[in-house]
């Protein structure tokens, strides 16, 4: 190689190296880098629910329909599992705490034993009960029944106005959140001297035979106003009354609106708006607002989860008059001038 290529080659490695040195201190001097955004998504909002009976019936329907709206309003992703059977109780508040649900409804008094112990396994899932007087950290059941024993109490007025028999019969269960608010009822349709209610306590709420033979035996006997608080086998009291009872049997809706279930018979349904208080505690559930550690009650000074609705094709034997009855009659309650006693 010539003298005059190796000063060009050292020329050129020189040259190269500044280029390389410069790259590197553009390198060094650029803007530092963004940390990746963070990609986790905030945990979803789930509501399971466990309910006794199908959601055709009533009660459970009640609940169903407090599901449905916190999935419309809350955006809620839900669940529900029919559970009868007490030895299923617990598996399945677990099934849903341990799949990560939010909050866990267990629709019933008969619930708050399970609600109680899985909710000591799973801190960090809320639970309630529709009924129960036990209560965690995180647990908080809901007593609807003060105020329903109350509302019923006004509807035993109306009855103990329209009875022709001064008898009536109630059907329940041995549960107190179906029970007591029969309690009420009688000692409204007692307060009318020489007037009579009895109560029957059947053995299964989805026993609607059941419930229907047990009203044609009080029809038998004499009754001429039947109410039932009975989960499913409630429909069979009302098949009996749209049956049997023509113009002279009659009967009280309770829970939901059951006019139409006997259209010639039920005087009015007295409804209780489960959907409104639930989905009250739900909204606290996802706004992290939600209180353990007590029973929530309700009242009949609750607003909007105590309602009648009165059947219109009988509003020649509930007349302007009787209703009026019933408005004075729940005033006087709202006020403390009537109080519902509490059996022992």
């Amino acid at each position: 190689m010539s003298r005059v290529s190796e000063q060009l080659s050292v020329q050129l490695f020189v040259i190269v190296m500044i280029v390389a040195l410069l790259l590197s201190g553009c390198v060094g001097v650029s803007a530092p880098a963004v940390a990746p955004a963070d990609r986790s998504a905030p945990a979803a909002f789930k509501v399971g629910l466990v309910h006794p009976s199908p959601i055709t019936d009533a009660w459970s329907g009640q609940a169903y329909a407090a599901l449905e709206r916190m999935r419309d309003e809350l955006g809620a992703e839900i669940a529900n599992v029919e559970v009868g059977d007490p030895a299923g109780y617990e598996k399945a508040f677990s099934d849903f705490a341990s799949q990560g649900y939010t909050l866990v409804i267990g629709h019933g008094f008969q619930y708050q034993d399970a609600a109680e112990k899985v909710s000591l396994e799973f801190p960090n899932t809320y639970f309630t009960t529709v009924g129960g007087f036990k209560s965690t950290a995180n647990f908080a059941p809901i007593d609807l029944v003060p105020g329903y024993m109350q509302a019923l109490y006004a509807m035993g007025v109306l009855a103990g106005q329209i009875t022709k028999t001064g008898k009536a019969v109630g059907f329940t269960l041995e549960i107190p959140a179906t029970k007591l608010p029969l309690e009420g009822f009688r000692q409204g349709f007692e307060s009318i001297p020489g007037n009579t209610f009895s109560m029957v306590v059947l053995r299964d709420g989805n026993d609607v035979g059941a419930g229907k033979e047990a009203a044609l035996q009080a029809i038998a006997d004499g009754a001429d106003i039947l109410i039932a608080n009975a989960n499913l086998a409630g429909d069979g009291v009302l098949q009996a009354v749209a049956e049997q009872g023509g113009d002279s049997i009659f009967a009280i809706g309770t829970i939901g609106n059951q006019n139409s279930k006997a259209p010639k018979n039920v005087l009015v349904s007295a409804v209780l708006n489960i959907p409104q208080a639930l989905f009250a505690v739900a909204k606290s559930a996802k706004e992290g607002t939600f209180e353990g550690g007590h029973v929530r009650a309700f009242t009949i000074n609750d607003e909007g989860v105590y309602q009648f609705i009165y059947n219109e094709e009988l509003a020649d034997i509930v007349t302007p008059e009787l209703r009026a009855l019933v408005d004075e009659t729940i005033a006087k309650l709202k006020s403390g001038e009537i109080v519902v006693e509490m059996p022992q």
